[in-house]
């Protein structure tokens, strides 16, 4: 709770929990009903594992932003992946059918991502009826990146080329047509543009491959945490990470 408070009191505008997986935390209902009480903008990174109909009953109201994970439509290229025993795609529309359906009688819908990680199991994939089965309006591509003492002993497995990244956006760039606006961010575009806050309350940033951390900021304060990280808010921008919706 300090922190969502200590984030709001330093003049940001949007909170969006992520993770891991966010749902997890057993006081994550009262975190975003909270950061919306505080005149927060909301969202939500989450593979949508823990959403049930009811969830999105009792929460949506207090939710401007939610974003699904999900990497792939075959059920066998998700378990490749490590992504569970491939249904999440399933699921995914699930998740997102129930958020229309809030949506349809709410006066302030919430807005729809999907966020898709590109590695060498799903950079040749074609998801474009997959996505647009999802009725969302945002689609996040990302080239998976390496995060030393995080994921360098098995990234080998994953990697892919900058040319692989751009097949991948480039076959899946008319769906701009069908309304939905696809951002593809490479591994340049993820260095010092994103802005995070761990258990421990520390800003932490992806700086040269590695995570860089700061002083928990509900002790220092945000701008002596801020000062402690390479976090570019140039970058930031130029990564779309400012975006009406």
């Amino acid at each position: 709770m300090a922190v969502v408070q200590e984030i709001h009191r330093g003049g940001f505008g949007k909170i969006n929990f992520a993770g891991g997986e966010p749902l997890l935390h057993r006081e994550f209902a009262s975190l975003l009903r909270q950061a919306r009480e505080l005149g927060l903008r909301t969202s939500i990174i989450t593979n949508g594992s823990r959403i049930t109909e009811e969830w999105v009953d009792e929460n949506a109201p207090y939710l401007d932003i939610i974003g699904i994970s999900c990497d792939s439509a075959n059920p066998e290229t998700l378990r490749k992946m490590g992504r569970g025993n491939g249904n999440s795609a399933e699921h995914t529309k699930q998740v997102f059918s129930w958020i229309e359906n809030y949506n349809q009688s709410s006066a302030k819908p919430i807005y729809k991502k999907l966020n898709s990680v590109i590695t060498r199991y799903n950079w040749d994939e074609d998801m474009r009826d997959f996505v647009r089965s999802l009725n969302i309006d945002r689609w996040k591509i990302f080239q998976v990146l390496r995060i030393e003492g995080e994921n360098d002993k098995t990234f080998p497995d994953f990697e892919i080329s900058e040319n692989q990244f751009s097949d991948f956006y480039n076959r899946h760039f008319e769906l701009k047509y069908y309304g939905v606006r696809v951002v593809p961010e490479d591994n340049s575009a993820m260095t010092d543009s994103y802005l995070m806050v761990n258990p421990d309350g520390r800003f932490y940033c992806n700086t040269n491959g590695h995570y860089q951390q700061s002083d928990p900021i509900h002790v220092v304060g945000i701008d002596n945490a801020l000062r402690q990280i390479n976090f570019s808010q140039d970058k930031f921008i130029q990564r779309e990470g400012i975006y009406t919706i």
